[in-house]
């Protein structure tokens, strides 16, 4: 037994690795960082406009539609497919936690435009280009090539 799950730890963390070195980036990348309206195109335009009641609840209650969720492709892949174990293979806990202060800030009714959230895009902004930009990079590739 305990060889089948040492196995299993090993392939999970050489899956891990394998996803890391394709989809995260370090800072010192040539690329310009990427913008909020490139990396979320649908809320960058929503909150500039302003936000109603529904897209209000979907930033509180919906991490897979929320600002985080658009980032990811709106595949849920942030959490680890909604599998907790999942998340430190195929996922991002920083993501996780930005999800919740994106929903935080949301239940502020107060809080419907861009200005209202400008401090936590600028701050997931950073998050995203320093570890994530060639997520939204392989992303466009796929869509180009089809």
């Amino acid at each position: 037994m305990g060889k089948v799950i040492d196995k299993i730890v090993y392939i999970l963390c050489m899956v891990k690795f394998e996803f890391l070195k394709s989809t995260q980036t370090e800072s010192q990348c040539p690329e310009s960082d990427l913008t909020f309206d490139e990396i979320c195109p649908i809320w960058s335009n929503k909150l500039r406009k302003g936000i109603d009641e529904i897209d209000r609840m979907i930033l509180v209650k919906d991490s897979k539609y929320c600002v985080v969720g658009e980032a990811w492709g709106f595949s849920g892949k942030q959490t680890g497919y909604y599998v907790a174990p999942l998340i430190p293979v195929i996922g991002c806990w920083t993501c996780i936690k930005y999800g919740q202060k994106f929903s935080k800030a949301a239940k502020h009714k107060h809080n419907k435009s861009y200005h209202d959230f400008e401090p936590l895009i600028s701050e997931f902004l950073r998050h995203w280009n320093q570890r994530h930009k060639k997520v939204r990079n392989t992303r466009l590739n796929s869509i180009v090539a089809r």
